[in-house]
């Protein structure tokens, strides 16, 4: 072993000398003169272990020295711990015993992670395939400890040009990446407990990368982050068939791939991304078609410009995939974080998450400068605007955005914008409301962060009519709060795409079901796939009707943005490309911004296609939710307005998609709650008859108002965001009136 040691050797040789055999197999080594170093810090090791013991404990140096004896219980220091010798690097290095070490070694986890966690992570069995960007995410495991077994595979030897993002020296030139990732997790920790596959991952040794070579011995997690596209198959392929998690990095815009093949075993491989290409037909393919097969699977409309272009010039301008260093590092922590969240039974979807760190620095913006003349209230001021432009983050009707912001006094008074909309007419002013209270619930997750609690009087007495809240602002108990669904506030969107997973998690329905009920509402969720289908169809019927019925026709077609710079000048509203799903629908509305186009259509009972996008939908969905709350108040519907939020918030942390489709209980409440309007009696019959129709899959009191319906599924992000306006275009500081002498 120590003639090929510089080449080949990668796990260390450790000795404990209290065993006479070992400690004579150690002499000899040292004697044989292929010892060079002596690192021995091992009383450092144990004053560190008896001080982190005790912490609240103020040891002085003859109190460690006694626990120091204690701990040797009549060994000499030199006997003690173990030894670990190191072949590639001929240094013998003295340590604290097994169990010591790594509780020494995982002090600092505690509490981000416990000890009990601790001792459940030092259990599981990792099967990482591929150590470039591979050898972060193995680096990164063993500095947290993340595993019990670690199995490293790749054929490859370490060339200049991968040391672009690979935390290695020069002297490792030509090494095989395997030995060189394992040589510094032993260097880490000598008691890891490694495999190495330095053939890589082939057809004839998957089974035992995947499986080990006895009962018990079958990996948890698989991580891919090999080039081959037919292993990158066969892994999901053989992961899927034995239910195994699979993960994998991009390092292009933080991207992390989640596979719940353990949760999903008839997931499509790769969320069906590849299509039904399989692993044995990948070398068939041509190289044009398999540089296809690499496009989708990274995401073409996801991957960033530059990655994209670069794609485009393999084998052509580059030699290999473009990859960052600190993308790599990235990676190295996001896939680690997902191996500790899927060994603890923490919640994990399958789909994509992006960790965009490039996309958001470039959306850094500088905060306004302060006005020295009025440092105080200006301060005030600027901390409360910051609030309000996360309040207008939340979503609203036809993102009319019906709100506007009054500061001063120290109060903030929130109002009802009866220009934006349908605000002057009941049905507006109902959905106004509850678009208000998404705001406010923004607005109080913001301040709690801020250090701030928000205090909300909803409709105080004796104000201007269209005064719906006002928030008095005061210093949080325990300081900033941290909560969560903050950093979702910015991300949550709609999500009209279709979906790639026919189940809803069970996890995920109870985190959503806890949401509305702690925020005093009620959801129900469908998921009968033949209900779903009944709902498609009045869904549809709806959304039909609602583009033909001539009083409703004029302001839904108000809500839409035909062009980006028309959205871009009014701040609005919907693009059209984000409710025109397919061709066809896009084709479809334009030719209904005709008023005559949709009247012969509502004369002829026609329009049967304006159903389709949402019976698509429904038929994708993993479920359908109706949220409602108690009352019916003005009241009610602001509460609502923030129940709402507070569950699409904890659905964009889950990453589960949300497409609200409002449209269906939206007649029904012009028909029950103000007098029909804008229909005929026949329209009025027809949706009498979809509420009993609807009724099969959700019932609601008579007592409640429905807030919210809207399908849940699982799809990539949408490419659309729709816009808000300025945050000074809604919030103003009116001056106080100056008094008459």
């Amino acid at each position: 072993m120590l003639a090929s040691a510089e080449r080949e050797s990668w796990f260390p040789l450790i000795f404990d000398r209290s065993v006479p055999a070992e400690a004579e197999a150690m002499d000899e080594l040292m004697n044989d003169g292929e010892v060079v170093y002596i690192h021995d810090m091992l009383e450092a090791q144990l004053k560190d272990l008896v001080r982190s013991r005790t912490p609240s404990k103020n040891y002085t140096d003859d109190e460690v020295a006694q626990e120091i004896v204690r701990l040797l219980a009549d060994q000499t220091p030199q006997n003690y711990g173990r030894w670990a010798f190191y072949p590639w690097s001929r240094r013998m290095v003295h340590l604290l015993p097994p169990d010591s070490f790594i509780e020494l070694r995982s002090d600092r986890n505690r509490n981000k992670i416990t000890s009990e966690e601790q001792a459940r992570l030092r259990k599981i069995k990792i099967a990482l395939a591929g150590l470039s960007v591979g050898n972060a995410v193995a680096v990164t495991l063993a500095l947290e400890g993340v595993f019990g077994e670690l199995r490293l595979a790749d054929f490859d030897t370490l060339d200049l040009s991968n040391m672009n993002r690979i935390r290695c020296a020069v002297h490792h030139l030509g090494l095989n990446k395997a030995i060189i990732a394992a040589r510094q997790i032993y260097e880490q920790n000598p008691y890891a407990n490694l495999v190495l596959f330095t053939d890589g991952v082939t057809t004839d040794n998957i089974g035992e990368f995947i499986d080990g070579t006895g009962p018990g011995d079958r990996a948890d997690i698989v991580i891919d982050e090999c080039d081959s596209v037919q292993i990158k198959l066969k892994l999901r392929e053989e992961a899927r068939a034995r239910r195994l998690p699979v993960l994998m990095e991009t390092s292009d815009r933080g991207m992390l791939d989640i596979e719940r093949f353990d949760l999903e075993p008839d997931r499509p491989i790769l969320h069906g991304l590849v299509g039904n290409v399989t692993s044995d037909q990948v070398n068939t393919l041509s190289p044009p078609a398999r540089l296809g097969l690499v496009l989708q699977i990274a995401g073409l409309h996801t991957i960033s410009p530059r990655l994209a272009a670069s794609l485009l010039e393999l084998n052509l301008t580059l030699k290999g995939f473009s990859q960052l260093g600190s993308d790599v590092t990235l990676g190295g922590a996001t896939t680690t974080t997902a191996v500790r969240r899927l060994a603890l039974g923490m919640p994990l979807a399958s789909g994509r998450v992006y960790i965009d760190v490039s996309g958001q620095l470039a959306e850094v913006t500088s905060p306004p400068l302060p006005d020295l003349s009025h440092p105080r209230r200006l301060r005030e001021t600027a901390e409360v605007r910051e609030l309000v432009q996360y309040a207008i983050m939340a979503p609203s009707h036809g993102n009319d955005q019906p709100w506007r912001f009054e500061y001063g006094d120290g109060v903030l008074r929130v109002l009802h914008d009866t220009e934006r909309g349908g605000g002057r007419d009941e049905i507006g002013r109902h959905w106004a409301l509850v678009a208000i209270g998404g705001a406010l619930a923004n607005l109080q997750i913001a301040a709690g962060v801020k250090g701030r609690e928000a205090n909300i009087q909803l409709f105080p007495p004796k104000q201007d009519p269209s005064l719906v809240a006002e928030v008095r602002f005061g210093l949080r108990a325990g300081g900033p709060a941290d909560d969560p669904l903050f950093e979702e506030i910015p991300r949550r969107n709609t999500n009209r795409g279709l979906g790639t997973r026919a189940h809803l998690s069970p996890v995920h329905v109870q985190a959503l079901s806890a949401a509305a009920r702690d925020s005093g509402a009620k959801l129900q969720l469908c998921t009968d796939r033949a209900l779903l289908g009944e709902l498609g169809q009045l869904i549809g019927e709806a959304e039909r009707l609602r583009l033909l019925t001539p009083t409703l026709h004029g302001p839904t077609m108000r809500q839409i943005r035909w062009s980006e710079a028309e959205a871009h000048d009014t701040q609005d509203g919907i693009r059209v490309e984000a409710l025109a799903v397919t061709p066809m629908d896009f084709a479809a509305f334009q030719l209904l911004r005709s008023t005559d186009v949709a009247k012969v259509l509502r004369d002829t009972n026609g329009g049967r296609l304006l159903m389709m996008s949402s019976v698509q939908a429904l038929a994708s969905s993993a479920a359908v939710g109706l949220l409602t709350i108690p009352g019916q108040s003005p009241t009610a519907l602001v509460r609502g307005g923030q129940a709402m939020q507070q569950l699409w918030l904890t659905a964009s942390a889950l990453g589960v998609a949300v497409h609200p489709m409002n449209t269906l209980i939206d007649m029904f409440a012009r028909v029950e709650r103000f007098h029909g309007a804008g229909f005929d009696k026949r329209e009025i019959q027809r949706f009498l008859e979809m509420r009993e129709r609807f009724t099969r899959a959700f019932t609601v009191a008579l007592a409640d108002v429905e807030i919210l319906l809207f399908r849940l599924s699982y799809a990539d992000p949408a490419p659309l965001r729709t816009l808000r306006r300025p945050v000074d275009a809604v919030f103003s500081v009116p001056q106080p009136e100056k008094k008459s002498p």
